[in-house]
């Protein structure tokens, strides 16, 4: 009589059991199948490894020429194979039935991992999904929505002015990276031109010389700043005198 490792029952327990049948196959053709199938069904990273061994060294019986020696690694495999399947069956009947217990959960999770890594990636912050929890009649809604209205005027205005804007003449190369749409790449080509003319006079003027698209300039013309350049010509003048 088989023992029931689960709260579904019996029936639920056979029909899950049915990989077993792959490792019954003569010579353990098909057993590595099994344990990638049960590996990959519960995320289990040690059965999926059983099941790529199981596969070499049936490939290895296989490839063999020498007389019986096939023959001999294939029965071992196959005994091995069938052994190992009703040993780890009970415990895979238990993380099945824990997994779809939490599916919802675990699904959840995982799109939660997702978003988070997706946030990460384009440096997005703040907390998302999360709603209040149900008001009990028409007033009490009413003073939510205007706690909500105001409190959320209040954190958006002060992040709208605080808007601190770089000198493009005086800043480190690192600093002019971290403007919006520019990154290190372009930040190293400002540099260059910045030394190359002295410094630039005016929004108009960097944008033209750095060769920026009409959509690059209006995300970061809030975010630059220029500051007066004197005596540009002097020095670069000066400057050719002395490379004269």
């Amino acid at each position: 009589m088989l023992k029931v490792y689960s709260n579904r029952g019996k029936a639920w327990e056979l029909a899950n059991s049915w990989w077993i049948l792959l490792t019954i196959v003569p010579f353990g053709l098909v057993s590595f199948v099994a344990f990638l199938y049960i590996g990959s069904k519960v995320k289990n990273q040690r059965w999926r490894i059983f099941g790529f061994i199981y596969l070499a060294v049936l490939i290895v019986a296989l490839i063999t020429t020498a007389a019986g020696v096939g023959a001999i690694i294939a029965i071992s495999l196959w005994t091995v194979t069938v052994i190992h399947a009703f040993n780890i069956r009970p415990a895979y009947l238990v993380q099945l039935d824990v997994l779809k217990a939490n599916e919802k959960a675990v699904e959840n999770q995982e799109i939660s991992k997702l978003r988070q890594e997706a946030e990460t990636k384009f440096g997005i912050t703040g907390d998302r999904g999360t709603q209040p929890p149900p008001l009990k009649n028409t007033s009490q809604l009413e003073k939510k929505s205007n706690v909500q209205v105001t409190s959320s005027i209040k954190s958006v205005v002060p992040e709208e002015k605080v808007v601190v804007k770089i000198d493009i003449n005086l800043a480190s190369e690192s600093e002019i990276a971290s403007i919006p749409e520019i990154g290190i790449i372009l930040a190293k080509k400002v540099i260059i031109k910045r030394q190359e003319v002295g410094g630039f006079q005016s929004f108009e003027q960097f944008s033209e010389i750095m060769g920026l698209r009409e959509h690059t300039i209006e995300k970061i013309k809030k975010y630059v700043d220029f500051s007066q350049v004197e005596n540009n010509n002097s020095h670069t003048k000066s400057g050719r005198v002395i490379d004269f």
